[in-house]
C-alpha cells in the first residue's frame, strides 16, 4: 500500500528524523571518552579543575573526536549526493576506517590552534561590544567554518592533508557570505538546542550542524566546478 498526501510526508520526516539521531548517537558513542569529560567538565567547581579537564579533552580530540565527526561528515555527504546504498552504520564505519589517519593528523594541528585562540580570548579580558571582542568573534568564525570545510573535504576528495588544509582556508576566506551563513545556522541551532530544548542535544546536534556544514561547502564546489567550466569554455572559444 503506497503512501500518499500528508502521511508521505510524515513518514519522510519521520525517516529523515531517525536518520539524524541515529547518527548523531553513533557519533556521540565514538565519542565516549570526550563525552565523559565535558560531562565532568560541567560540575568542576574550581578553575584549576576546569583547566585540567579542558586539557585532558583537547589530548583526546585529534584520537577520538576528529575521526568519528569526520566520518558522520561522510554519512550526511551521501545524503546530500543522494547516495544511500550502504546501511548507515556501515557507512559510518567505512569513512571511519578511510579516514581516521589523515583526521588524526588534521586534528594534532587543529586542537592546538582553536586551543590557543580560545586560551587568548579567556585571558585578554576583552569586554563583550569593543572592537576586540567583534574580531575575535570574526576569526571564531572563520575557524569553525574551516575547521568544518576540513571535515567535508577530507570526505569529499582523497586529498593530501597540505591540499585539504590550504582548500579549505580558501573557501572560508573567499566565500564570506557562505562562511557566515554556516557559522550563524550553526551558532543559533546550538543556542535553540541548549537553552530550550536541550534533551535533543544527544539525537540531532552534531549530525544537523554537520549536514548544514557539508551543504555548504558543496554549494560552494559546485559554484567553482561551474565558474570553472565557463572559463574554461571561454578559452575554447577564443582558440577557435
Amino acid at each position: 500500500m503506497g503512501y500518499t498526501g500528508f502521511s508521505r510526508i510524515l513518514l519522510v520526516f519521520s525517516e529523515w528524523i531517525m536518520k539524524f539521531a541515529v547518527t548523531n548517537i553513533v557519533w556521540l558513542v565514538f565519542n565516549l571518552p570526550i563525552v565523559y569529560f565535558v560531562l565532568i567538565l560541567l560540575y568542576a567547581d574550581t578553575f584549576e579543575k576546569f583547566q585540567l579537564i579542558v586539557i585532558t579533552i583537547a589530548v583526546l580530540a585529534p584520537f577520538f573526536f576528529f575521526p568519528a565527526t569526520t566520518a558522520m561528515f561522510g554519512v550526511v555527504r551521501d545524503w546530500i549526493l543522494g547516495k544511500s546504498a550502504m546501511p548507515l552504520i556501515s557507512s559510518y564505519w567505512k569513512y571511519y576506517k578511510e579516514n581516521y589517519i589523515k583526521s588524526l593528523l588534521g586534528g594534532f594541528i587543529i586542537v592546538p590552534i582553536w586551543s590557543a585562540w580560545l586560551y587568548n580570548y579567556l585571558t585578554s579580558g576583552v569586554e563583550i561590544g569593543s572592537i576586540s571582542f567583534y574580531f575575535y568573534v570574526a576569526v571564531t568564525i572563520f575557524l569553525f567554518t574551516f575547521s568544518v570545510h576540513f571535515f567535508s573535504d577530507t570526505v569529499h576528495f582523497q586529498a593530501k592533508l597540505k591540499d585539504s588544509f590550504i582548500k579549505s582556508i580558501l573557501l572560508a576566506i573567499g566565500n564570506p557570505h557562505y562562511t557566515i551563513l554556516i557559522a550563524l545556522l550553526s551558532g543559533m541551532f546550538i543556542f535553540l538546542l541548549i537553552k530550550y530544548i536541550p534533551v535533543f542535544i544527544p539525537f540531532c546536534m552534531g549530525s544537523i550542524i554537520a549536514y548544514l556544514s557539508f551543504y555548504g561547502y558543496y554549494r560552494i564546489f559546485l559554484k567553482m566546478q561551474s565558474l570553472v567550466e565557463k572559463l574554461e569554455g571561454t578559452g575554447e572559444n577564443t582558440e577557435q
